[in-house]
């Protein structure tokens, strides 16, 4: 049996948001659960210091938060278009430490990329960005075609 068009793009979306979730849940835990290390982590970051409390806490909350309505339907949409965002802004982050504009190169982050240098971080973030866009743009086939769809009958 031959899947459509509009099948396999709904199955590939429902992939990227669990995917992407389960990827925003074990940092925000990993954050949480070496919280002494993502203290050490954050204050080895390039921002000023009255960031670091509001980084700490509000991080690993919205992680959970984005993977909470990643996998609620009707938020889908925006999810993915968060997560998108989020990516970008990481990736972008990841790209200002190797180009060397804060002057200094900052500690790495925690969980599964501590393990990578800050190269291997920006090849991992840009691929985890061209999945979240290409999630929201799947979405919004899936919505559009909806619309035109009801629109038609």
């Amino acid at each position: 049996m031959e899947l459509s068009r509009k099948a396999l793009t709904a199955i590939l979306v429902e992939i990227i948001a669990w995917l992407l979730a389960a990827l925003f849940t074990y940092t925000a835990v990993s954050k949480v659960y070496d919280w002494s290390g993502t203290l050490r982590a954050v204050k080895g970051q390039v921002f000023p210091d009255w960031m670091n409390i509001p980084l700490l806490y509000g991080l690993p909350i919205l992680e959970v938060s984005v993977a909470v309505i990643l996998l609620l339907p009707k938020t889908r949409s925006a999810a993915l278009g968060i997560s998108f965002l989020l990516m970008s802004v990481f990736t972008g982050y990841v790209a200002l430490v190797l180009t060397g504009v804060f002057g200094r190169i900052p500690f790495s982050c925690g969980g599964i990329l501590s393990s990578l240098d800050w190269k291997e971080h920006l090849i991992v973030n840009l691929v985890l960005t061209a999945i979240a866009a290409a999630g929201w743009m799947m979405q919004s086939y899936l919505i559009n075609t909806k619309k035109s769809n009801t629109t038609m009958n």
